[in-house]
């Protein structure tokens, strides 16, 4: 049965622990928060027929945006299903601190209405579904998610003299390249090793990370704009591109906002 395999549990008597040495699918946190019951049992449903959650998969209820914050600083969730249209915190002003907080959690907005999936773009929320909920909708939007966290959080591994290092793919911004070394810059830190460019664009490709320059792999979470020679990031840096390659990255950055940041 599912509830074997999943554990539920609401914003009143929520009792998990957080284990950050955990990651990907052995502790994936589902939060549901909406301000009606009768929704959060109706997507509770949509998600256990699907198939497609992991074993170790914690659903937590939340009835409003407040108890969600604050079980979200105590213990991250990787997915929130989020209602737009809620009593006290909108599920917009809630998305926003959420936002604030982790720039990783994957936001999936719930509304009755279109007018509000313009309002929200600044948050950037991972999908949005459409009251009454559809089953196939869920499922497809699910294994997307799914699919994304387990890319947020693959492990990139590297050594520097005597020192070993790890790092997750989501927290690098760009991988730069000097002859026989590379040079992996997250938005805090940069971090040297033995390594050719070529090999970590075949590693991390899947993951995201596009190859604009003979120099330069970029996270494509982290792109802002292209411009004519070069690409903005999110945190205000600026990365060279080669003309040869602009046509790709242009193809490439389009077909990843398309998967997700619909």
């Amino acid at each position: 049965m599912w509830f074997n395999k999943h554990l539920i549990e609401n914003d009143e008597k929520s009792s998990y622990t957080c284990n950050d040495e955990l990651e990907g699918d052995k502790n994936l946190k589902i939060a549901l928060c909406d301000d009606e019951s009768i929704h959060r049992d109706t997507l509770k449903e949509a998600l256990t027929v699907c198939g497609a959650l992991p074993q170790e998969t914690i659903i937590t209820e939340f009835s409003n945006g407040k108890s969600l914050l604050e079980k979200h600083i105590e213990c991250s969730h990787d997915i929130v299903f989020l209602d737009i249209e809620m009593e006290g915190l909108s599920g917009l002003e809630t998305g926003q601190k959420l936002r604030d907080i982790d720039r990783n959690v994957i936001i999936i907005y719930l509304t009755s209405y279109k007018k509000y999936v313009f309002k929200s773009f600044k948050i950037e929320p991972f999908d949005y579904i459409l009251k009454p909920i559809n089953n196939s909708k869920i499922c497809e939007v699910l294994t997307r998610a799914i699919k994304k966290h387990r890319e947020q959080f693959y492990i990139v591994d590297f050594s520097w003299y005597d020192k070993s290092y790890t790092l997750k793919a989501c927290d690098i911004v760009h991988i730069e390249s000097d002859i026989r070394h590379v040079t992996f810059v997250t938005d805090n830190n940069k971090y040297k090793s033995v390594g050719k460019l070529d090999d970590y664009e075949k590693r991390l490709s899947p993951y995201g990370f596009l190859r604009c320059h003979q120099s330069f792999l970029i996270n494509m979470n982290y792109v802002k704009s292209i411009e004519s020679k070069s690409i903005i990031t999110t945190l205000g840096g600026e990365i060279d591109m080669s003309a040869r390659r602009k046509q790709d990255c242009l193809n490439a950055f389009n077909e990843f906002i398309t998967r997700y940041k619909v």
